[in-house]
């Protein structure tokens, strides 16, 4: 009897101690392959232009992807004027640390962001770059202080001569895009306006943003939607700046695909859209399932995002979705610039945005829900929708960390007689 009890402590000290496999925690992690398998081929170049030479113009209209010269020239003039709300949010863009004269750029020769930024190495600080890149192209443009462009020209050449490892971990992807997407809105703007960034400059930048950003982005993800339209975004953007047609209509191609699936509307019937490639997407939280009403958005798991920001408590807030949507911060849907990016387009309607049928009208302006809209968010808390709620602060919290960007390129109160339509130019 002793025996048999010193046998099993003894099996029983050996189970304890020998090494156990960590358990899996949720969400994606390193090495699991999330990508799409419709676009497991894609016909978009990753090899560097050798020439040394900026690509040859293919039909886009330049400066364009996110704002267009119009609407630069919009924006200046109403900075000069002291109009609102670009007089405040260009003082908050001036003001905040991004649009410092003496910002410091942070360069990576490789990017590894693990689940949830865990390990973060060079994440936010290529995320702070890109947009202080993008801040100090509109400073300049918005007050011809040529300290401004020289100022997103070293962002961006430190980038170009320094990123050689690309984007690793779990995260990669939709790093790579929430940086992507943003690079080519700054390097528009100073390309077109600003003589001091030689031509050999920008084809390093061009040749970064093919090398180091599109491996990570041309096979999409079904891990969820917000992320493969973020993705779609970054390719249309770095197709526009790049003047690369293929990789601009392949992102197009992705958006097409993933759109319909991430705005809901009654007439997909009692389900949404699946994606193409990847199924139906994941449209509860928790074992919360919102009710599906026009204009919901599938982002991140919860079911719906406005005002830049997620909830579960129901029915859509945004009355005027394209405009709205373009001061969201956008990095979380990918819609803005997939929305705007063909205003850099000579034949806009080729690229497939404004007359895809299978869209339905989910880019158009859904009417606020009647009635009372204090609803349940699933936990027995009542809760104003969002569209209800006042805002945190009087610019209406377009961007959460306030610098003003968004709202420094935001047209809400602009009539179309002032400026171009939002979606296209011809």
């Amino acid at each position: 009897m002793i025996r048999r009890t010193f046998v099993a402590c003894f099996l029983l000290t050996a189970m304890l101690a020998w090494p156990q496999a960590p358990k899996k925690k949720g969400g994606k992690q390193a090495g699991d392959d999330t990508s799409n398998p419709a676009y497991k081929s894609a016909p978009v170049s990753t090899d560097a232009d050798p020439s040394g030479k900026p690509a040859k113009p293919a039909g886009f209209v330049h400066p364009g992807v996110l704002v267009n010269r119009a609407q630069l020239d919009e924006i200046k003039k109403r900075v000069a004027a002291g109009t609102e709300p670009q007089k405040a949010a260009f003082a908050a863009l001036k003001g905040d640390k991004l649009g410092e004269l003496d910002y410091t750029p942070h360069p990576r020769a490789t990017v590894e962001c693990g689940p949830r930024s865990n390990p973060d190495i060079g994440c936010k600080d290529e995320q702070a770059d890109s947009e202080a890149a993008y801040a100090q192209a509109l400073l300049w443009y918005a007050t011809a202080d040529a300290a401004y462009a020289r100022n997103a020209v070293k962002i961006m050449n430190a980038w170009a001569d320094t990123l050689t490892g690309g984007h690793t971990n779990a995260n990669a992807e939709v790093q790579a895009s929430w940086a992507g997407a943003v690079w080519p809105r700054a390097a528009e703007i100073i390309r077109y306006s600003y003589q001091g960034w030689s031509d050999a400059e920008i084809a390093r930048f061009q040749n970064m943003l093919t090398t180091q950003y599109l491996p990570s982005l041309i096979h999409g993800t079904c891990e969820n939607g917000n992320k493969e339209m973020t993705m779609s975004e970054a390719i249309v953007n770095i197709g526009v700046f790049n003047d690369n047609r293929a990789a601009f209509d392949f992102g197009i191609k992705m958006w097409r695909g993933r759109a319909p699936a991430v705005i809901y509307l009654k007439s997909d019937g009692a389900q949404p859209v699946e994606a193409v490639g990847c199924g139906q997407a994941i449209w509860g939280n928790k074992g919360l399932t919102p009710e599906f009403v026009d204009g919901l958005l599938q982002a991140r798991g919860h079911g719906v995002c406005r005002h830049g920001g997620c909830s579960r408590d129901g029915p859509p807030a945004r009355d005027r979705f394209v405009r709205r949507a373009r001061e969201a911060r956008h990095g979380r849907h990918g819609i803005p610039g997939a929305i705007s990016s063909p205003e850099s387009r000579q034949a806009p309607r080729e690229s497939g945005i404004q007359s895809a049928p299978h869209l339905g009208n989910r880019l158009q302006p859904f009417p606020r829900p009647p009635g009372n809209q204090i609803t349940e968010d699933g936990r027995g808390h009542r809760r104003e929708s969002a569209h209800r709620r006042k805002p945190p602060h009087e610019l209406g919290n377009p961007d959460p960390r306030g610098h003003g960007l968004a709202w420094f390129t935001s047209f809400d109160s602009v009539t179309p007689a002032v400026l171009p339509p939002v979606a296209f130019v011809s």
